[in-house]
């Protein structure tokens, strides 16, 4: 009589009897284990299966071993940790900070571009439609930064040069002396002007205007008064002026009876 290795069922030699009860302890034997396997097709709910968390992470494969399913499954819970079970944002570990200000929730990004302007605290966002309205009113004009610094615009289908926003006249230099000399800190356009009151027709003395810098335009007047005999003499240059360019102003003939004057506006 011999006994098969796993279940230990009775296998009788060539020449011994057949004893119908050893059938019967075979076939009990069998029947016990058999119930034990999961059907192909069917469910696993009492199945009992022993594994091990494995070592490192790795993907699901088809045909493996459940044990060693069930293994790779556990090893990807213990990285997530606590977080794998609670779904709380709070137990990430190594997450973005969400800065100051962020948008709490879609009832704070707003649409309407005249509710923007009063809803200016932090949580609130301008939508996409909002932005949309505000690049079709602008009608393909940028902002920009001039060479020197200063905000501008760059005109719709142009050149990229960005034009300086209007900043209105401003005085920058006024000197009554006969002889006086600038130096602009400032790239713009400006007006310079200089001039002179004379005391007698018959006197010579002109203003001149040096400058490093080419004139866009220059002209030169002069009035002369009947009644108190006094002359009055004026040229003017405008220019486009870059930071370390000077002017300089003299006077021709000058004497005591003489006045001389240099102003400079920038007016861009």
């Amino acid at each position: 009589m011999q006994l098969t290795p796993n279940y230990r069922l009775r296998k009788p030699d060539g020449t011994d009897p057949v004893d119908v009860q050893d059938l019967n302890d075979n076939m009990d034997v069998l029947d016990a284990e058999v119930a034990k396997k999961a059907e192909k097709t069917g469910a696993a709910t009492d199945m009992v299966v022993a594994f091990k968390q494995e070592e490192k992470r790795e993907q699901l494969e088809s045909g493996e071993k459940l044990s060693l399913s069930l293994g790779k499954i556990k090893k990807w819970f213990a990285d997530l940790k606590k977080v794998a079970f609670s779904g709380d944002y709070a137990d990430l570990t190594g997450k973005p900070a969400i800065p100051a200000g962020g948008i709490a929730d879609a009832s704070k990004i707003i649409d309407d571009i005249d509710d923007i302007a009063a809803n200016t605290q932090a949580g609130y966002m301008a939508g996409a439609l909002a932005l949309k309205k505000v690049n079709s009113d602008l009608g393909g004009y940028k902002f920009g930064t001039t060479t020197d610094g200063k905000p501008g615009y760059i005109v719709p289908g142009g050149a990229d040069t960005v034009l300086p926003f209007s900043q209105g006249v401003k005085l920058v230099y006024n000197n009554s002396s006969y002889a006086s000399s600038y130096t602009f800190g400032e790239e713009g356009d400006y007006i310079v002007s200089s001039c002179v009151c004379k005391e007698g027709w018959n006197e010579k003395g002109d203003p001149v205007i040096t400058l490093n810098v080419a004139s866009i335009y220059a002209n030169y007047q002069k009035t002369m008064y009947t009644g108190n005999n006094v002359e009055t003499a004026a040229c003017f240059s405008y220019v486009h002026a870059k930071i370390g360019n000077t002017c300089t102003t003299t006077i021709t003939g000058i004497d005591d009876t003489r006045h001389g004057y240099l102003t400079i506006l920038k007016v861009g």
